[in-house]
């Protein structure tokens, strides 16, 4: 095995172009892995060329590559070649959430308990670790969906079907992204602004007036979304 020094006298020899194409290439591979969709959309080679245009204009400050790839929609929403994929921002803001949703803490198992004596307290339904929402005057939902790999219906899709609110959350190792009611949004959306649990349902019913209040809370409690009631 090659002591420290020899490592280091090697490392010292080799050509800085080498590291660079090294660096280079892991950074196109690690943006490849947390914008799939994005990729497919524009093609395995338009989004090399992408890859490269972005790395010049937003270089890495970490060195961590997990983190590589947060300014991607802010580098499409001004980049000229995709100015004809107006909703290629938005993919790339969801798939941003989902790749931050892979990463993140595992959500704590919901305290049963929490729910025997409620009255009275003031209780702010908490979102999982994992979860993040978004609103789009595109179909994200449908775009996520049809360009998952498993995916076996029609590929088909209406741009003019929006505006749609999703849900970025991983109920198990992988990330999932949920179209959902304007009820269902508003509810989840005050919960992750750390409002009261009377004021959440309330924005619910606002957005919805059919909105099924006890039930939804029910609904996102079983499915992990909300994590705990405090």
């Amino acid at each position: 095995m090659p002591s420290l020094l020899e490592l280091q006298r090697a490392f010292a020899a080799e050509p800085p172009a080498v590291y660079r194409g090294n660096m280079r290439a892991n950074r196109a591979k690690a943006l490849a892995g947390a914008f799939p969709v994005v990729r497919k959309i524009v093609g395995e080679d338009f989004f090399e060329g992408l890859a490269q245009r972005y790395a010049r204009a937003y270089p890495t400050r970490s060195g961590d590559l997990n983190e590589y790839g947060e300014r991607l929609a802010q580098f499409l929403a001004e980049f000229a070649p995709t100015q004809d994929l107006p909703y290629l921002p938005d993919v790339a803001r969801m798939e941003w959430l989902a790749h931050r949703a892979y990463f993140a803490a595992d959500a704590v198992p919901f305290d049963a308990e929490s729910l025997k004596d409620i009255s009275g307290r003031s209780l702010r339904p908490h979102l999982a670790p994992a979860c993040a929402l978004l609103r789009s005057p595109w179909p994200l939902g449908r775009l996520w969906t049809i360009h998952q790999d498993d995916y076996q219906g029609a590929f088909a899709i209406d741009l003019g079907a929006g505006p749609d609110r999703i849900l970025v959350h991983r109920p198990r190792w992988r990330a999932q992204v949920d179209s959902l009611t304007p009820g269902d949004f508003a509810f989840l959306e005050a919960a992750s602004r750390g409002e009261a649990l009377g004021a959440a349902l309330e924005a619910g019913l606002a957005a919805e007036p059919l909105f099924d209040a006890p039930g939804g809370l029910a609904r996102w409690i079983d499915a992990g979304v909300i994590d705990a009631l405090a």
